[in-house]
């Protein structure tokens, strides 16, 4: 027979004092107020009185949680990008979102970051109050960085030389002269396929933003409906977990407010063509070497799709992308330097861009400049949750116990799973997937030793398939297929499980009820009711937990809010529109330039002082466009600029 809870802590109360003296909690306990105003059951007389077995919710409860948290949780979830007809990979993602929140968020972060960045590098190309006309190169040039920024969601073949991948890319985005199949006619021109391909990206972007925020829209009132209700009955053991509840989910909505390869094929066609035609013309060494690259298009590795799935929103591990090596190296070199009106001199702009200077790995490229967001990411998310945790451990019994140990061993292993893969990311970046790559020299010793050298390793031994296998992988591949991959699935089932255990009750048990994991503490339940709690501070800790949860939530979602409309201009579909929201930008970021001024201070004299302690060997200015009104406010002297290039 379940204990009935209700009926035992009223027999308590009424007779601790003489027939159930025996069961009176003496030892420290870690009250609110340093003495409870009713007596303290131990464990063991909980078990003795109550029974051993657990109590669960009546339907009635477990109902209303349902409806008012676990529904619109999975109304967040649906609005992820799944995959269609793909059973598995949607398990894994599903995994992931829920396993690895603090790694999904620092994707999500970094993409706001490069998208922001483009949108920036788009308003800064021309004057302030200029507003060029629709097929200007001011209109090529913000289709060009879109479609980079839709390129940057996808994952890049891995056998792709990083460099000459580079190369393409540039020439594909930037390049205003090539001709497709070697026709002069307008239709075959580049200019015109990257214009209709952004057509038809902006007319299908704005179908899938309305239903998250509609969908977020319900979340939010069942987030300010659970937390009135939560204060109903303060300090007890149903209502904590709702007002738990809506903090812990306080990190879900950050995670969902976030046909373009089939041009490059026929780009990487054109281009060979071109190519042989030029050689054949060429009159001097240099010009000959200098087409060199675009031999290495005729690889086998270029002949199926360059980009081979979606793994942007954080779905897929170790991605970086494809656009923060392209901008960042035409951004130190060219914009930064000039500021405003880069795009003055057209052809200059665009032979930076496309010609100009590379990154060592190409596209294999991990920027420590990262760590910003895999930095606001861990705050984010662990501000939000920490709000759960501590309303539970403020929650009588005071202490770490089923509910509160529950939320902490998540909250290690999502971050625990963040350190794990940016490690190895950052250690592997350059080498993987190359004969470097820790997995590829290992499997290569390994079949020297165990090879013989007359016979040989017989085609179909186990030995032969292994060492194959491992020749084709790399070493964060087996981190991600033997590591990250069943811990996301181990933290995920946890997730799981405390969702399932406070809807019906799991934890009402006396060992749950009192707080029993911590060495030296706890041991004991107090049955007091919620009107005695008031005056023992829980109040003010439920508030304290509530505000801290709701405060980072606020943060980060205006956050989002902000980025996506400064970024607005990029994606608008009517061009007009498209120019009306890049002036209120305009205006905003210009009557807002206090708030990043302290910033911007304190980053310049960073740089100057590195400067000054290595010996001139770092850079003295700033890698980054700033934002600017003038054309005149250059935040890097030219001659400044000229001296660090050289």
């Amino acid at each position: 027979m379940p204990p009935n809870f209700e009926e035992c802590s009223a027999d308590f109360l009424a007779h601790a004092r003489d027939r159930y003296s025996q069961y009176i909690f003496n030892g420290t306990g870690g009250n609110l107020t340093g003495g409870a105003q009713s007596p303290l059951i131990t464990v063991e007389g909980c078990k003795r009185l109550c029974g051993s077995g657990t109590q669960y919710y009546p339907w009635k409860d477990a109902a209303n949680t349902i409806t008012t948290w676990v529904l619109p949780i999975i109304g967040l979830i649906v609005q992820a990008p799944w995959e269609s007809n793909q059973a598995w990979e949607t398990t894994l993602a599903f995994f992931r979102y829920l396993g690895s929140p603090i790694s999904i968020l620092a994707y999500l972060l970094w993409n706001m970051k490069v998208t922001g960045k483009a949108a920036k590098m788009v308003d800064m190309s021309v004057k302030y109050d200029e507003f060029p006309e629709e097929g200007s190169d001011f209109s090529e040039m913000r289709d060009s960085l879109y479609i980079l920024c839709i390129m940057n969601q996808y994952s890049m073949k891995v056998s792709l030389p990083p460099t000459e991948s580079e190369s393409l890319l540039r020439i594909v985005l930037f390049d205003n002269t090539l001709q497709m199949h070697g026709s002069m006619e307008s239709r075959d021109n580049i200019v015109a396929r990257r214009t209709a391909l952004a057509r038809a990206l902006r007319e299908g972007r704005k179908k899938g933003v309305i239903p998250v925020f509609i969908s977020f829209l319900w979340y939010v009132f069942a987030l300010a409906l659970s937390i009135e209700l939560a204060y109903d009955e303060i300090g007890g053991m149903k209502r904590p977990i709702i007002s738990q509840w809506a903090c812990w989910s306080a990190g879900f909505p950050f995670w969902w407010s976030q046909a373009l390869s089939t041009a490059i094929p026929e780009v990487r066609e054109a281009l060979l063509y071109q190519s042989t035609i030029q050689r054949d013309r060429a009159t001097t060494n240099s010009e000959e070497k200098s087409l060199d690259w675009v031999d290495t298009l005729r690889d086998q590795s270029f002949e199926d799709d360059f980009f081979t799935a979606f793994g942007g929103q954080g779905r897929s591990h170790f991605h970086y992308g494809v656009a923060h090596p392209i901008l960042s190296a035409i951004e130190i070199k060219f914009m930064a330097e000039r500021g405003r009106g880069w795009l003055h001199d057209s052809a200059a702009a665009r032979e930076a861009m496309i010609f100009g200077s590379k990154n060592v790995n190409g596209l294999k490229m991990f920027d420590l400049r990262m760590a910003w967001q895999v930095i606001s990411a861990t705050i984010l998310f662990c501000g939000a949750t920490f709000g759960s945790f501590y309303i539970s451990w403020f929650t009588p019994s005071v202490g770490l116990g089923c509910r509160t140990g529950g939320y902490l061993i998540h909250i290690v292993l999502a971050l625990g799973l963040l350190l794990i893969e940016v490690g190895t990311w950052c250690l592997t970046h350059d080498t993987t997937h190359t004969s470097h790559d820790l997995i590829r020299r290992m499997s290569s010793k390994l079949e020297r030793r165990f090879t013989d050298p007359d016979t040989g390793l017989h085609h179909y031994s186990v030995l032969h398939r292994l060492f194959k296998y491992l020749q084709s992988s790399a070493f964060r591949d087996v981190v991600k297929m033997l590591v990250i991959r069943p811990l996301e699935a181990f933290n995920a089932g946890w997730l799981i499980y405390i969702i399932f255990a406070q809807t019906f009750g799991s934890y009402q048990t006396c060992e749950c009820m009192a707080s029993t994991w911590a060495v030296g503490r706890g041991g004991f339940i107090d049955f007091s009711n919620s009107s005695q709690y008031h005056g023992r501070s829980v109040y003010t800790y439920w508030s304290v937990g509530v505000a801290l949860s709701c405060t980072v939530m606020a943060v980060g979602l205006w956050y989002i809010v902000h980025e996506y409309c400064t970024q607005g201009h990029m994606s608008t579909e009517d061009y007009g529109r498209a120019m009306q929201g890049l002036k209120i930008t305009r205006w905003y970021k210009r009557h807002t330039r206090f708030v990043r001024f302290l910033p911007n201070r304190v980053l310049r004299l960073a740089k100057r002082v590195g400067f000054a302690m290595s010996g001139g060997r770092s850079r003295r200015s700033r890698r980054s466009l700033v934002w600017t009104v003038h054309e005149n406010e250059r935040p890097i002297p030219r001659h400044s600029a000229d001296r660090e290039q050289a």
